[in-house]
């Protein structure tokens, strides 16, 4: 069973994705994350869409406020690819408020992530984002009662409700989180 799931994994992520929201609302997830436990009523869907590798087309990330708490939740993410398409990249946890993207040189970026553990303690990750996928390159734990995290940038995140994307889902997205 472990063997069938890891090539279904597989597969899943070189899969080329036409419209990986809408994939997702239909339960496509290789990362095999909680999603959608809440009822229809109360899902908010969650996208990210900013080129996340610095090669010049826009990538996705992509949650649902089922799997969200104070400190963030879980995003899919999907690489941007030149004929429109998008292939599945890996998952982060994150807060989009607390999270900032830093270009290096075409074709990568450097992901600075501040995740928040409980009240008092976290960490700051950083991961570099290519073609070939997210890779983390450090973390370091931090007390956030004594310690200023570094400075991070808001991705543009936008928010539309479970129950409206599917009635309308190319007009139904607004600027937020809309976790309220």
């Amino acid at each position: 069973m472990g063997l069938l799931a890891l090539v279904a994994i597989a597969w899943a992520a070189g899969e080329r994705l036409a419209d990986p929201t809408q994939a997702f609302v239909e339960g496509y997830d290789p990362s095999g994350n909680d999603f959608f436990v809440n009822v229809p009523e109360r899902t908010v869907l969650l996208r990210i869409r900013a080129d996340l590798d610095n090669d010049g087309i826009a990538d996705l990330a992509l949650s649902e406020s089922s799997t969200w708490g104070n400190a963030g939740g879980q995003w899919l993410l999907f690489r941007g690819q030149a004929d429109g398409r998008f292939v599945y990249w890996g998952t982060l946890f994150f807060s989009p408020g607390s999270a900032a993207v830093r270009p290096l040189e075409r074709g990568v970026s450097e992901l600075t992530l501040n995740v928040r553990m409980s009240a008092t303690r976290g960490s700051v990750q950083v991961y570099r984002a290519t073609s070939q996928g997210i890779i983390r390159v450090s973390e370091r734990a931090v007390d956030l009662a004594n310690v200023l995290l570094p400075p991070t940038g808001t991705l543009p995140v936008e928010y539309c409700k479970l129950l409206e994307y599917r009635r309308d889902p190319a007009t139904c997205w607004r600027p937020g989180l809309g976790l309220r």
